[in-house]
């Protein structure tokens, strides 16, 4: 088993947007069956144990690893999870920082480390899907993740140098773009340029559990319940897996929201999906910065 051996994380919200209903979000039951499992997931994968580990991977998952070809089924899962190590095992550890979905597909976000004989060796940030399956268990059907290594391979957080580079990057400037008009919008409170930036399917998740849709966001935004004066990105981070990509950064914001003033700052994750050329929102989740 490698470095990456099972840092669980995913993006393919598409599974979300594809519902023409609106099913329920989850139970807590629900949540904590997923917290149970992905607990016996990383306990599973400490002790290099794949006949624990991937009955907690679905049947049609697709791993996309760090610097490596995406892995379909669990055959090849299975196959990248027990590679030998070459300098001893990892102990993986994560850390939940959401847990959110609708009917039978869940996402769950949070941060990952990674120590070897207690030196730390890695660091990132996840995104997963699971699915509830017809025996009743929660299974990864899709696992992306992302490192905090500079390409100098150090753990800590990239250095302003690579934050440069980072941003220069063609594709960050188009996901720049689209968070810039996407802030207009809701300076103007232009509802037609903020309904053409998100998908149908769109779900909106505040630090206290909030959910909004798409037709909520344009309403509160169209009655005033909503009320940004300025809004100004910064700290663009962009990931892309084919047609979805996550979007990380920081708003500095002006106005009120149900009456109560803006947070100064707000940590955002986007995901966006692309369909027909054209990149969508389909999720965000904001949170205070303090």
């Amino acid at each position: 088993m490698r470095v990456t051996f099972s840092l669980a994380s995913l993006v393919s919200l598409v599974a979300l947007t594809a519902c023409q209903s609106s099913p329920a979000g989850l139970s807590d039951a629900d949540k904590t069956a997923i917290r149970s499992a992905s607990q016996k997931y990383v306990e599973a994968a400490n002790a290099q144990n794949v006949d624990a580990w991937i009955p907690l991977v679905s049947e049609n998952a697709v791993y996309m690893p760090e610097n490596h070809a995406s892995l379909e089924g669990r055959k090849a899962i299975a196959e990248w999870f027990s590679e030998p190590q070459s300098q001893g095992p990892l102990t993986l550890s994560l850390t939940t920082a959401e847990i959110d979905g609708r009917g039978d597909v869940a996402f769950v976000r949070g941060a990952y480390s990674l120590t070897r004989n207690n030196a730390n060796v890695g660091t990132g940030n996840f995104i997963e899907i699971w699915q509830k399956e017809p025996d009743g268990a929660w299974r990864i059907i899709r696992d992306v993740w992302n490192t905090n290594a500079d390409p100098a391979g150090d753990p800590a957080a990239a250095p302003a140098s690579t934050q440069t580079a980072q941003q220069s990057n063609p594709i960050t400037q188009v996901f720049i773009d689209l968070e810039n008009k996407w802030n207009d919008a809701l300076v103007k409170a232009n509802t037609v340029a903020l309904a053409a930036i998100l998908a149908d399917g769109y779900v909106s998740t505040d630090e206290q559990g909030h959910q909004r849709g798409k037709s909520e966001q344009l309403a509160r935004l169209k009655s005033g319940e909503r009320k940004f004066q300025s809004m100004k990105v910064s700290d663009v981070r962009v990931h892309v897996y084919g047609d979805s990509a996550i979007v990380t950064g920081v708003n500095a914001a002006t106005g009120t929201s149900d009456g109560q003033p803006l947070p100064d700052k707000m940590a955002f994750t986007d995901t966006f999906v692309r369909h027909n050329g054209t990149w969508r929102a389909v999720a965000t989740h904001v949170s205070a910065l303090r």
